[in-house]
């Protein structure tokens, strides 16, 4: 491979910078620029003299594999059933439940009938301000345990660190249940960062969205600290829930960002760079009420989500921009999206596909560093 580019002589950017002022017949070459913030200017390309050393992946892995996720929201236990078993035969492996009603032992038997947890990651969202989520996570851990299955191999998640309407749960409740739950059921992660609600209502930056995400993770760390949980503890628990838009290059660097911020963080508490779980979802303002256009839509804005390194991906049925229900098909295209991704593009293979991207390693950093600033002011108020 040496031998085969040292038959082409180097170029250097200024010569690169000549040839584009040339082709750019007098027009300036700031046209080209794309300003994304107030102190986030790029470049339209850039050139190995922009950077002192080669770019390693954001994340020490094996491979960039990813759960498939699919969405049911539970009004019928026996109707979400079919659509869980229909969705895992469809090639599945990551099922998130809105559960509008607190769920006996019984009930969680009849809702994950035919299910194999234990190959599978299982979450669960309650609608209601009346679910009692310690309540919900006593019967689903029952059920297992009524299963003859072994809790700590069991893999999901619950927002129990936020009440139903919202709120925060009192720290001491949620300290007391990670005491419990870090043995029984290690890999079940308890403290959800819903980063979706900064993409929704923040009228700003994405470096802001950044911020706010990476404060809020950072306080559970700090503030659990104070209630005899170790932050390595907490770190295991915790997971993000991202939402992207179609900004292509800007999704794809923001959940890069969000792994270098967060290695940030972890090194300040001396403690391993272990990533917590990167769970992400479309922007419902993403969507059309054409159905086709979604479809089309889906494809760049699943790759996104997969280059930045998502961990567990759920992709919006087409039709769900026109407020209409989902369909077995429906369902099915957006399962497919990904499959495509992972069985024809081997999207799940490489570590990092970006790293290397001058361009997008470049807005990995100025987003990185915008973010931190603001992360600072933050938790210096």
């Amino acid at each position: 491979m040496h031998a085969l580019f040292s038959e082409f002589p180097p170029i250097s950017k200024a010569e690169w910078l000549a040839k584009i002022a040339q082709d750019l017949k007098g027009k300036p070459f700031s046209d080209l620029q794309f300003q994304l913030e107030e102190n986030i200017r790029l470049d339209p390309f850039y050139h190995p003299e922009d950077f002192s050393e080669w770019y390693e992946p954001i994340v020490n892995k094996p491979d960039n594999n990813w759960q498939i996720g699919e969405t049911i929201v539970v009004s019928d236990i026996k109707t979400s059933n079919a659509q869980a078993l229909e969705a895992l035969n469809g090639g599945a492996n990551a099922l998130l439940f809105f559960i509008k009603n607190n769920l006996s032992s019984e009930e969680f038997a009849q809702l994950l009938g035919g299910i194999e947890l234990e190959y599978i990651a299982v979450c669960f969202k309650q609608l209601s301000s009346d679910q009692n989520s310690s309540e919900l996570l006593h019967h689903f851990y029952n059920f297992i345990k009524s299963c003859n299955k072994n809790p700590a191999i069991i893999n999901g998640c619950l927002n129990f660190n936020t009440l139903p309407d919202g709120t925060a749960r009192p720290l001491s409740e949620l300290a007391e249940s990670l005491q419990f739950y870090k043995q029984e059921m290690p890999d079940f992660r308890l403290i959800e960062v819903d980063a979706t609600a900064f993409h929704y209502s923040i009228t700003g930056t994405v470096s802001t969205e950044l911020a706010h995400t990476v404060a809020q993770a950072n306080g559970y760390v700090a503030d659990l600290s104070d209630h005899d949980i170790a932050p390595a503890i907490t770190n295991h628990h915790l997971q993000f829930s991202l939402a992207i838009g179609t900004s292509y290059f800007v999704e794809i660097a923001k959940l890069r960002a969000l792994k270098l911020l967060w290695a940030n963080v972890l090194a300040a508490y001396q403690i391993s760079i272990e990533m917590p779980l990167l769970e992400v979802h479309f922007t419902p303002a993403s969507q059309d009420t054409n159905p086709n256009t979604n479809m089309i839509r889906a494809a760049t804005q699943a790759l996104a989500a997969v280059i930045g390194g998502a961990d567990r991906l759920y992709v919006r049925d087409a039709n769900a921009g026109a407020n209409e229900s989902d369909t077995p098909f429906t369902r099915r295209t957006a399962r497919n999206v990904q499959h495509i991704l992972q069985l024809e593009s081997y999207m799940d293979k490489v570590v990092d596909p970006a790293a290397g991207s001058y361009y997008i390693e470049k807005l990995t950093d100025q987003l990185a560093e915008a973010a931190w600033e603001k992360f600072q002011v933050m938790t210096t108020k």
